[in-house]
């Protein structure tokens, strides 16, 4: 009897770390698809800054 308490003891714990296992991975591809997302971000303000420079450049040349 005293057995099978640990035994079902055992599964309940299991099943506890599969959840925080899955958490874990969940928040890890969360955090990943954040920091593509901000990456993908500054790239487009890079380009959009050039953009702006490269306007006022020619502003600057046709005076």
């Amino acid at each position: 009897m005293e057995s099978l308490a640990k035994i079902k003891e055992l599964k309940e714990k299991i099943k506890e770390l599969q959840i925080l296992m899955e958490d874990f991975v969940n928040l890890h591809k969360a955090k990943k698809n954040k920091i593509g997302n901000l990456e993908s971000e500054i790239k487009d303000i890079k380009q959009n800054m050039n953009k702006y420079i490269d306007n006022l450049e020619e502003l600057i040349d046709q005076k």
